[in-house]
């Protein structure tokens, strides 16, 4: 036979004061007196009294005695300890904890029982219900309003004026959008506000096809008042209909400024604009607050209203944002640069698995998005190197892996890839590169089309096309960074002289790293007719190799923007270890890597001062089976480029 939980509580508190009678019980009897139900119970569990297939029941029976108080709003997608003690108040078995769309049928059952506007939100006429009673609080800020105007016997003035709002545009479905905002300034005395009347228009398609609940909540978002719209809380007057929104205490300080907001939800289909006035998606619906629509209540107990005069808010009525939402495209800011890339890291010497090709970003507007198809297209100018497997990370998980079908790389039916409304995520591309040889092979990667739908599976629109930058694939080469920052600095030669012309220096310093991958490789010295920037002797004629900007724009190579009579001069030594030097050259052994610092001086000459930098564009080198070859990837990239400094 089963034992209901009440007969536990009962016979709990029964044993409990029967513990307290008997004086025989000694120290237990003194123990229990100064007991909980919920310790007696574990006690009487501990001693047999209770059987332990009725521990539970008991457990959870004196566990529900405990009364609790509602104290913040909860709507759906609210979760926790509120939630689940309003689903145990108004009868949802199980209590999850979430509130969902069974919570929220319950939840207006329970607000017609009791004669409150049967929304399924719980607000503060519902939670004052559901807390008559109640001891305890479930924990949060309380929603009850501010505090109440002490009657100061003076009386104050209320200044009413608009407020507004961000966003025009609401969309069918949404819920508690601001569709007017109403600054209050009370002066003089406090001002307790406790109405607010709306002018809806001569239209009831306003309520009873677009809008069908309104709110009014503070600057944090607390709902102070509430009512769905339809003939009971709607009243025609003279042509107009009128909603009222009162029962609430908001207190607006004495020489303080507060914000109201009328907020509001659409229905969750809205038929498109039919006839003149607000009955459908593509019109702008007006909210207006009447004269004398807010009513406060000062220090003297006198009734304050304003405005003067009423004031509306337009707002333009669309189709649901999950029908406009849309996908956009773009080159993520960190992408992968351009650089000489040395195919040594495979299976073969020949072989580079997964290098890094496009980083780019996704953004889904208005609605979550979900990409099903990523089209790539390859731009691989020499065919030197073979790609065979194209990789699709997010962050650094895989999404998904493709092979490469000429220069084309399509990555369909792809599972679960949202992307959250308003959201960004970066996505990469990477290849594995096979058969590389000792001739430059450029490679590069766009994104040429997107198929992408919103969780209704309805296909969205989508913009851009985000390329990636060239990079130089060999199977033998150097590959080269930079050790620190660049730096440009400023030497005067001469004062103005009798024309007004000026003579100065600008010298330039990088530290250049170097690393031979694949295979050794040879520089020639400063000195030599190859150095390491071409030119024979450091003359640098061409801006193949260095270059000068002039207010931030490229003017030409090194020599050209040297005063007359003045030389460029562009110096480096060979290391003095780590390489083995051979007359005016010095060869890098195989995955050794080594640092050269380079300095380079220019002169200009003017009467006025301009802004200046030097770019590295590229070095020249050889090996084995290549020849004499040149890396030119860093050309106009701003990493190789100093900081300006005012010349002359």
């Amino acid at each position: 036979m089963q034992i209901s939980t009440k007969k536990v509580v009962a016979a709990v508190v029964g044993l409990g004061l029967a513990l307290s009678i008997f004086a025989g019980v000694g120290a237990l009897s003194a123990n229990a007196q100064s007991m909980t139900a919920s310790q007696l119970v574990d006690l009487f569990i501990s001693l047999g009294i209770i059987s332990s297939d009725k521990a539970a029941a008991a457990k959870a029976a004196v566990s529900s005695q405990a009364s609790v108080s509602f104290a913040k709003d909860l709507t759906v997608g609210s979760s926790g300890a509120d939630v689940t003690a309003l689903q145990n108040a108004i009868g949802v078995s199980p209590a999850t904890g979430y509130f969902g769309s069974i919570t929220k049928a319950a939840v207006v059952k329970y607000q017609a029982s009791k004669g409150l506007p049967a929304t399924g939100y719980v607000g503060p006429l519902t939670r004052a219900e559901l807390n008559k009673g109640s001891s305890m609080t479930t924990g949060g800020t309380t929603n009850t309003g501010s505090t109440p105007v002490v009657n100061s016997g003076v009386e104050g003035t209320l200044t009413v004026e608009k407020a507004s709002v961000s966003n025009t545009t609401v969309y069918e479905g949404e819920t508690m959008r601001p569709v007017l905002g109403i600054k209050l300034e009370a002066k003089l005395s406090d001002i307790n506000i406790q109405r607010v009347k709306l002018n809806l228009g001569a239209n009831t398609s306003i309520y009873t096809k677009v809008f069908k609940t309104a709110y009014i909540t503070d600057d944090s978002g607390r709902v102070l008042a509430q009512a769905d719209l339809n003939s009971n809380t709607v009243v025609k007057d003279s042509g107009s209909y009128y909603l009222t929104l009162g029962g609430f205490s908001y207190n607006v300080p004495k020489d303080s400024t507060k914000y109201l907001w009328v907020k509001a939800d659409l229905y969750s289909s809205i038929k498109a604009q039919s006839a003149s006035g607000c009955d459908g998606t593509g019109d702008t619906c007006t909210i207006t607050l009447a004269a004398d629509g807010v009513r406060g209540v000062d220090g003297a107990g006198l009734d304050q209203y304003g405005p003067v005069s009423e004031f509306s808010q337009g707002v333009a009525i669309s189709t649901s944002l999950v029908d406009s939402a849309t996908l956009d495209a773009s080159v993520n800011s960190a992408n992968f640069k351009a650089a000489d890339v040395v195919a040594s890291l495979g299976s073969n010497n020949d072989e580079l698995d997964k290098l890094p090709l496009l980083a780019f970003d996704l953004r889904a507007n208005k609605a979550d998005i979900k990409v099903t198809d990523l089209t790539f297209t390859l731009s691989d100018t020499a065919d030197q190197a073979t790609t065979t497997t194209a990789y699709l990370y997010d962050g650094s998980t895989l999404v998904m892996s493709e092979s490469v079908t000429g220069s084309t790389i399509t990555f369909d039916d792809i599972d679960n890839l949202i992307v959250a409304k308003d959201g960004t995520k970066t996505l990469s591309l990477k290849v594995d590169v096979r058969t590389a040889t000792n001739v430059a092979n450029s490679l590069s990667a766009s994104l040429t089309n997107i198929i992408a739908e919103n969780l209704q599976g309805t296909q969205v629109s989508d913009s851009g096309a985000p390329a990636g930058e060239v990079m130089t694939i060999r199977k033998v080469g150097p590959v080269f960074s930079l050790v620190g920052t660049p730096t440009m600095t400023r030497t005067t030669v001469s004062s103005n002289d009798t024309s007004g012309v000026a003579t100065s220096t600008g010298s330039a310093n990088f530290t250049v790293s170097v690393t031979a991958v694949g295979g050794d490789i040879t520089f020639g010295s400063s000195a030599s007719t190859t150095t390491l920037f071409g030119d024979s002797n450091g003359a640098t004629t061409t801006a193949t190799w260095l270059a000068v900007y002039k207010n931030g724009a490229s003017n030409a190579a090194l020599s050209a923007n040297t005063a007359g009579g003045t030389n460029a001069i562009v110096s480096y030594s060979m290391p003095s270890s780590g390489v083995t030097i051979d007359g005016q050259s010095f060869t890098l052994a195989k995955n050794n890597t080594v640092q050269i610092p380079v300095t380079v001086q220019f002169t200009v000459a003017g009467s006025s001062a301009n802004q200046y930098a030097v770019q590295i564009n590229g070095f020249r080198w050889q090996a084995a089976g290549v020849g004499q070859a040149s890396s030119v990837s860093m050309t106009n990239k701003t990493e190789w480029r100093t900081p300006s400094v005012s010349l002359p």
